[in-house]
């Protein structure tokens, strides 16, 4: 996925920045407006409102139009002349629309008010010049803005790549190595944990090429995931798992769910000689997806993961990056033994 919070960060900054610069422009516009009629120019506010707008926002769209053209090249010379080239067209531009739109035709623009029109298309080059310096120099502090809104996006994305490495090869090692001791001791029950492996390879595999995955191709991982230990474990292990129709669809960062269950597995059940069972539970909580993870292990207590294991840390730095404050987890006793681990995250459907 292209993270959330960068992805709205980098699409308010670009609506801000074309919002602020209408907005001004307009101001801008209109304070020209007040000026000429003070000093008794043209024929009243109104209609030098008019055109001073035109001409305003004609230039400003001029300006924007060679921002590309302006931008690949770093001679200052060039950028002038494409500046002024621009200031032009559109002062011509905007005060011929702006007379139109005050009621002056084609025939008296070009005849008996030419020099009306010649007047202001020279104070609209005059004031667009000052303007679009100004316009121009907020460009590049927006430009800058940008950039450093994409290193950020860009660091992230590695960050995220680093800790999502950091947690596959430590399950992959460890089930290696779990079907090795199997060989010798228990071939049969080796064959089917590595059938099963292969299996959630398949699905995990699948889901981590992902930026995000639904929330049934994660159940998905997480049901291989545990049928694995219960190769070994056998009915010692028991796991429930609670995905409404209406939340399938749901998108999540991949292999979220996958190390809590791990933990809980590991360090909440596999050291109890009787077991215990695993539920994963999904909810919809007022536009937020609530994603449980309990067991009836050990307790918090006694599980040493809590709060500090691999997994942990890696989710809270994951849903930091992803959502910021907008994500949550927390861990609390499950009843009647056991741990429970609840992670809110924002819904998001794409």
């Amino acid at each position: 996925m292209t993270e959330p919070l960068i992805r709205r960060e980098y699409q308010q900054l670009t609506l801000k920045r074309f919002a602020a610069s209408a907005v001004l422009n307009a101001f801008i516009n209109t304070a020209i407006a007040l000026l000429l009629t003070a000093i008794h120019f043209g024929r009243g506010f109104f209609s030098n409102l008019v055109i001073s707008q035109f001409i305003g926002f004609s230039i400003y769209g001029a300006n924007m139009a060679v921002i590309p053209l302006y931008q690949r090249t770093r001679k200052p010379a060039v950028q002038i002349v494409i500046i002024i080239a621009a200031v032009l067209v559109g002062a011509v531009a905007g005060t011929v629309l702006g007379s139109f739109a005050v009621g002056t035709g084609p025939a008296a623009l070009f005849g008996e008010q030419f020099p009306f029109f010649t007047q202001v298309v020279l104070l609209g080059i005059l004031f667009g010049a000052l303007v679009s310096y100004v316009f121009v120099s907020l460009e590049r502090i927006s430009e800058e803005r940008l950039r450093r809104v994409e290193t950020e996006k860009a660091a992230m994305e590695s960050e995220l790549r680093l800790l999502q490495s950091q947690m596959e090869p430590h399950f992959l090692f460890n089930t290696l190595a779990n079907i090795r001791g199997l060989i010798d001791s228990d071939p049969r029950r080796a064959g089917g944990m590595l059938e099963t492996f292969v299996a959630f390879l398949r699905s995990s595999l699948r889901a981590s090429r992902e930026r995000t995955v639904t929330l049934a191709q994660e159940m998905d991982v997480v049901r291989s995931y545990i049928d694995l230990f219960a190769v070994r474990m056998g009915d010692r292990l028991r796991y429930r798992i609670d995905l409404p129709d209406g939340l399938r669809e749901v998108r999540i960062p991949p292999l979220l769910l996958q190390p809590l269950v791990e933990n809980a597995i590991k360090h909440g059940l596999e050291r109890s000689v009787r077991g215990g069972e695993i539920t994963v539970t999904c909810l919809a909580v007022n536009g937020m997806v609530r994603l449980i993870v309990t067991d009836s292990g050990k307790g918090v207590d006694e599980q040493g993961w809590v709060g500090s294991g691999m997994g942990l840390d890696n989710i809270r730095k994951r849903l930091s990056l992803l959502y910021g404050t907008a994500a949550t987890l927390f861990l609390e006793e499950n009843t009647p033994t056991g741990v429970k681990v609840t992670v809110e995250i924002p819904a998001e459907s794409k």
